[in-house]
Order: C-alpha cells, then sequence, then structure tokens
C-alpha cells in the first residue's frame, strides 16, 4: 500500500476504529501515505493528533433518515465535489470509509473514479449511509453479524470493532475501588446526572472516580465533585489516554455504542452499560447486550437510571471482587482484538484484485 483515504465523521465512535485501522496501516506498511477526509466537527481534533492529515468536508445529518433524503440533501453536491477533487489529487490505492454522513460523498467518489472501495460497519442495525454505500462497495466489514440481510453476504466479512492499541494494551492493574465513568467523547447527560445524584452515597463506600463528562457539562459536575468534597482533578471534558483510564479502573459505568462496547471487552473489563435510547433502531441495547448476556456486563435502562440506582449497583459490583474479576474475563472472551489487523489484510486484498485485473 502507498496510499489510503480514510473517511468517517462525528463522535468517536466512528472516528476511533478508523485510526485503529490507520495505526496497523502504519505498523505494516511505514511509508504508506493516509489521508483522513471528515466532516467539520470534533472529529479533526481526534485526527490530527494522532498526526494523520485531515482534510474537512460538508456533511449534515438528515432527520428521519431515508436514502432519498441522503441524495437529495444540498450539502451531497458540494461534498461529492470536493471529496472527487481530494481523491483525484491524492490517488489513493484504496478508500475506507466507517460509517456517518462525512464518510459518503469520499466513498461514492472513489467508486466513481474506479478505486476499490471498502466500509466498516460498527453496529448490529447499520446507518443509512453504509447500507447505500454496501451495494457498491468491494468488501463491507462488519462489527455483528448481519442477521437482517443488509449487505451483500458474498461480500461481508464479520470482523468485530477495531479497537485502538493502547486499549488493548491497557493490561489490568486496577484500583480494586476505581470506577471510570463516560458517556462518549461528547459525554452523555443522563449518565453525568446520575453520578452527581449518587456522588454522596459513592464517597461514602469509598468509591474512587474518574468521570469524563464532555463539554456541556463539564463545569455543573466538576463543582458536583467539589461540594461533595471529591476530586476535581479525576473529572475533564475528554480523555485523551484512553488506555491508562481503561487500565486504572475496576468498573467502567457508559453508554453501549459499538466502538464502547468493543474498547471495554478488550480491555477485559466489566461493565454498567447505560443505552442510550434514542439511537437508531435502539441499537445500543442490542449492542450492550451482546455482553449482558455473557454475564460480562449489567445492563440499566436510561428509563430507570437514577443516582441511588446507579450508585447502589457500582458498590454491590466493587464489594464483589471475584465477580468483577469473572466479568473482566468473560467479556475479554467477547472481544475482537484482531479487527484492524483483519480489515487491513481485507483492504490488501481488494486492492490486488484491481492489480490482478488491471495486469489482466
Amino acid at each position: 500500500m502507498k496510499r489510503i483515504v480514510l473517511t468517517t465523521g462525528g463522535t468517536g465512535g466512528h472516528v476511533f476504529p478508523a485510526l485503529a485501522v490507520a495505526h496497523e496501516i502504519k505498523t505494516r506498511f511505514p511509508e504508506c501515505e493516509i489521508l483522513f477526509l471528515g466532516g467539520k466537527g470534533p472529529e479533526q481534533e481526534m485526527v490530527e493528533r494522532a498526526e494523520i492529515p485531515f482534510k474537512g468536508l460538508p456533511a449534515k445529518g438528515v432527520l428521519g433518515g431515508g436514502i432519498k433524503k441522503v441524495i437529495s440533501s444540498l450539502w451531497i453536491v458540494s461534498a461529492l465535489i470536493m471529496s472527487l477533487k481530494e481523491i483525484a489529487s491524492f490517488k489513493p490505492d484504496a478508500v475506507i470509509g466507517f460509517g456517518g454522513y462525512a464518510g459518503f460523498c469520499p466513498v461514492l467518489a472513489a467508486w466513481l473514479l474506479g478505486i476499490p472501495t471498502a466500509i466498516h460497519e460498527q453496529n448490529s442495525v447499520p446507518g443509512v449511509t453504509n447500507r447505500i454505500l454496501g451495494k457498491v462497495v468491494k468488501r463491507v466489514f462488519a462489527s455483528f453479524e448481519d442477521r437482517n440481510g443488509s449487505f451483500p453476504a458474498a461480500k461481508t466479512v464479520v470482523v468485530g470493532n477495531p479497537v485502538r492499541k493502547e486499549i488493548i494494551d491497557s493490561g489490568k492493574c486496577a484500583d480494586e475501588k476505581a470506577v471510570l465513568v463516560f458517556g462518549g467523547s461528547q459525554g452523555a447527560a443522563a449518565i453525568n446526572d446520575a453520578v452527581i445524584n449518587g456522588l454522596a452515597k459513592l464517597k461514602e463506600a469509598g468509591i474512587s472516580l474518574r468521570h469524563q463528562t464532555g463539554k456541556t457539562d463539564f463545569e455543573k459536575v466538576r463543582k458536583a465533585y467539589e461540594l461533595n468534597d471529591m476530586d476535581s482533578k479525576a473529572v475533564s471534558p475528554f480523555i485523551h489516554n484512553m488506555g491508562e483510564a481503561y487500565a486504572e479502573a475496576s468498573l467502567i459505568v457508559c453508554r453501549a455504542g459499538a466502538s464502547t462496547v468493543f474498547e471495554v471487552a478488550a480491555a477485559g473489563k466489566p461493565a454498567i452499560f447505560i443505552p442510550f435510547p434514542h439511537a437508531t433502531h435502539d441499537h445500543q441495547t442490542g449492542n450492550a447486550r451482546a455482553l449482558a448476556d455473557l454475564g460480562a456486563a449489567e445492563l440499566i435502562p436510561q428509563a430507570e437510571l437514577g443516582g441511588s440506582r446507579l450508585a447502589d449497583e457500582i458498590i454491590k459490583l466493587i464489594a464483589d471482587q471475584d465477580r468483577l474479576k469473572g466479568m473482566g474475563s468473560k467479556a475479554l472472551s467477547f472481544a475482537r482484538t484482531d479487527a484492524a489487523s483483519v480489515i487491513a489484510e481485507g483492504v490488501g486484498d481488494i486492492i490486488r484484485m484491481k492489480t490482478v485485473r488491471g495486469a489482466a
């Protein structure tokens, strides 16, 4: 591989798997140039922090979804023109999309230009853009079995969700009473509020917390920690070193996006999942059940979430270290730590397929 384009946008749930694949490609092919095409959101900072060149494209979500709405959206035209120019100039060997509206046009542009394409679908229920692209790309990589027939079976491979190397290597040197709380890269108000309301109980039980709040709730949560005489330095809007954060925790409290579920599994950590109830087709509940059914996690529906309920669940689990260790082992059995490697190999395959056809 000489040049590869990765594309997606929005939350860390889309971006972090792409970065895991980027790391695998650079490990295998140190001279390979990687360009990241994404939206003009938080993905730019994440990508540039990983020292990968980034170019932003216009992209917006489409309320109500639907293929017709995506194709008829006004931003599509300018994003497609920009994508065609960037890809024609960069001349990649392949383009890999990781879902989200920002990843739609670059993959479509590559297909129009005759460049090998692939997508990765994180969730058990595919999003609208990947459902469209799945019809034209050479390879579909999926985190979960495609039970609904959303993609052509002949070109679909179940690989799991790529996880960043620092999380796979995070180890298990956890403090017995340390809990990591996060609601995704942008935070989750429901989780933040429940933790605030449960701080008094958690302090009394001697629980130590590290809490990623998202930007919106950061000041509110930090002040609540101060008022309850808890360590406010453990509160941050975003945690860049998630490998360290996972390593230090004996229990995780979080949402249940596919990236989070596979990260928790790869780190071998027990979890309390609080799925986002408004995710498309409630796919986060399905993601969470994959680990809960194994006995690796507990699931609390957001409708049943409260400070007392969450604090009681945390305290109960922390008090039973043998159970926590067993849950962690079951989580690790679910992990697909080779997902990034399998995707890199698969992309190499579709590049070679084109080369062979071209030679013929």
